[in-house]
């Protein structure tokens, strides 16, 4: 399930996925008034899967559905206005638009057959496996590779983009993607601010590395502090610490369970309003004891 705000910023880098990289690899000038419509074109079948809430057909399965599409306001019934889906169509021109002006950034790009969207690159660190998704890359240089993340939130919404983009060219250097890499700072890590047509450079090193991995060291600490072992059956519900987010509890596929599971210590808590109101059917409200 997405908000409206994380749906629009899927749709973009769906646009660049399928519509811009696919037009790069021809070689011809990009024609960005085309490669719009086409992202506005998906946006709208999205939003009309989502509508007839066809995601909760029996046998529908994400990865075999381009048009694939669960919208949060369609579920708990509030539905998507005209106005809503205008204001989502005009922030993905104003985003191409943006793109658009980039030039210096797509030029050397063109033709290139090497430019891979979306690409997964596994790694094993600390006996875990860390699966990373590369919103962009490409090879500007024998053995000096570039990544490319997109960001469609306003600018400076995310403080951690840039261990975020270590963490890509920390995977690229693990995986030994490219032979003739030599040096961490060969790579090349640049994220792109769509909304406002900024690109920012990160730093690459070994340096960068380092505390990378001291980050995921810590975390991989904490969550096996909590897990005891690396078997699901063996963690305890008591131990973890219930969400502060009522919208987590309202979406989650796990909630009954979770319910059922926690009555076991605590009956009084373990008391939630339903799940939404009936369709239909007036509905206000009771306070009643919550879990979160």
């Amino acid at each position: 399930m997405k908000t409206l705000e994380l749906w629009r910023g899927s749709v973009i880098h769906e646009g660049i996925q399928h519509y811009v990289v696919p037009a790069l690899r021809k070689g011809d000038a990009l024609d960005w008034e085309m490669l719009t419509e086409q992202t506005i074109q998906r946006a709208k079948a999205q939003l009309a899967f989502s509508e007839q809430k066809r995601y909760r057909e029996s046998g529908i399965v994400k990865a075999e559905h381009e048009d694939f599409c669960a919208l949060i306001p369609h579920e708990n019934g509030k539905g998507v206005s005209g106005e809503d889906f205008d204001e989502v169509c005009s922030q993905i021109r104003t985003a191409f638009q943006r793109l658009a002006s980039l030039s210096d950034l797509w030029q050397p790009l063109l033709g290139r057959k090497d430019c891979k969207a979306e690409e997964q690159i596994w790694v094993e660190f600390d006996d875990v496996k860390i699966m990373v998704q590369i919103d962009l890359l490409f090879e500007r240089s024998l053995g000096h590779p570039t990544i490319i993340d997109w960001k469609s939130y306003e600018l400076g919404g995310d403080t951690d983009a840039r261990l975020q983009t270590a963490l890509y060219g920390w995977a690229v250097w693990k995986s030994k993607l490219f032979t003739d890499l030599r040096d961490a700072q060969n790579i090349e890590l640049l994220e792109c601010q769509v909304q406002d047509g900024v690109v920012i450079k990160h730093e690459c090193s070994l340096e960068v590395f380092d505390e990378l991995e001291d980050h995921l060291y810590r975390s991989l600490n904490r969550i096996f502090s909590l897990c005891r072992t690396k078997k699901l059956a063996d963690a305890r519900l008591q131990d973890f610490a219930f969400t502060d987010n009522p919208n987590n509890c309202e979406h989650c596929a796990f909630r009954q369970l979770c319910i059922e599971r926690a009555s076991m210590h605590d009956p009084v808590i373990a008391s939630l309003p339903p799940r939404r109101p009936p369709e239909r059917k007036a509905f206000r409200p009771v306070p009643q004891p919550a879990l979160f």
